[in-house]
């Protein structure tokens, strides 16, 4: 049956209503719209009908027709954030989570806090759970396994990670890219007239470990400098004084001195443990050593205001997180992204200056 030219009228009215109206404005009454549009009732229920049925018009007896008010389908949530945590030594990774979850809990965010020690271990718990409007997750440098970041996805809209070892996978990474920090204390050193510069560091494989030595290693190669790349077994903020006590008795030469006259040390984290090691070594930094640690220049634990330190601010990196998660729990923000801490070089006396 062709349509009436008032049917094609009405339908074309009602569109506009409905894109133009709120949510329980009422519509004109039925004999209203038949002397407006000049059709027959049964005209102008066909017109209504399916748009009733779609739920965008609500009819009620004795009330009329009103557009229908708009209910999104709620999700379930256990909490609105589900930090989950590699138990390890850090201090610095604990104080972390400890300020953000006082923020976020302070802004009305229900938290739900899980420490684990195997990926298995963290699946089996999660499994018994429901769903978060983010996850953040601190990693440790330890890897991501795919199944691991899928059992994530299932539990949460949205992932913020603790460090930069994982990226261009959909979720927000924030941390430091630490060849920067390196290569700014290298770049300070060769500044202060040092040709012999070593860098103790973790020999874990994570990427942004793995990444700073070999900067380490194209730093001296393309100075035409030797290198004194000094590895441990430990993962940063896990070292032993012992540690570094090792592998500088490894490097003295018959003498009893060490062929380098500077050092660059990441991962230490514990500024007491390292001042302990050089005085076991009775070698006292900025006469015998200079000494440039790097780590969170606003964190004085790790260098005790002694060491020169390059590296990003904890306050910087605590605001950052807060931002975004903060965001994520919204559902708002830009799309997943990495987000690299500014670097700072702080002196506090530990480098001599041999252009003097």
């Amino acid at each position: 049956m062709k349509k009436s030219s008032g049917e094609d009228e009405l339908a074309a009215w009602l569109r506009v209503c409905l894109k133009a109206g709120r949510p329980g404005d009422r519509l004109p009454t039925m004999r209203d719209l038949m002397k407006r549009f000049g059709v027959a009732q049964r005209v102008v229920e066909r017109v209504l009908k399916p748009e009733i049925a779609a739920g965008r018009l609500v009819s009620r007896r004795g009330a009329g027709v009103s557009i229908a008010e708009v209910v999104e389908k709620q999700t379930e949530y256990d909490a609105d954030l589900l930090i989950l945590y590699r138990l390890s030594e850090s201090r610095l990774a604990n104080t972390l989570l400890q300020e953000l979850e006082q923020r976020l809990k302070a802004r009305g965010i229900d938290i739900l806090k899980l420490g684990y020690s195997s990926e298995d271990q963290a699946q089996a718990v999660m499994s018994r759970m429901g769903r978060f409007r983010c996850c953040l997750i601190q990693l440790h440098f330890e890897t991501l396994p795919i199944r691991f970041l899928a059992a994530l996805t299932a539990h949460a809209d949205s992932i913020v990670l603790d460090g930069i070892s994982a990226t261009g996978i959909g979720l927000d990474a924030i941390g430091t890219n630490w060849r920067e920090p390196l290569a700014l204390a290298f770049r300070r050193l060769r500044g202060a007239g040092h040709s012999k510069i070593a860098y103790f560091t973790s020999g874990h494989p994570a990427r942004q470990i793995a990444m700073a030595r070999r900067e380490y290693e194209r730093l001296c190669a393309a100075e035409g400098l030797e290198s004194w790349l000094l590895e441990t077994d430990a993962l940063p903020g896990g070292y032993r004084s012992s540690d570094l006590v090792d592998s500088l008795t490894a490097q003295r030469e018959a003498d009893g001195n060490l062929p380098f006259t500077a050092l660059i040390a990441w991962g230490v984290v514990d500024g007491y443990m390292l001042d302990r090691a050089l005085r076991d070594l009775e070698i006292v930094p900025g006469r015998d050593l200079s000494v440039v640690v790097l780590g969170s220049t606003d964190f004085p634990s790790e260098h005790l205001r002694r060491f020169d330190v390059c590296g990003n601010r904890n306050d910087e990196k605590i605001d950052l997180f807060e931002r975004f998660v903060w965001s994520r729990v919204q559902g708002e923000g830009p799309p997943p992204q990495i987000h690299y801490l500014p670097v700072h070089f702080v002196e506090h006396g530990s480098v001599v200056d041999l252009t003097d």
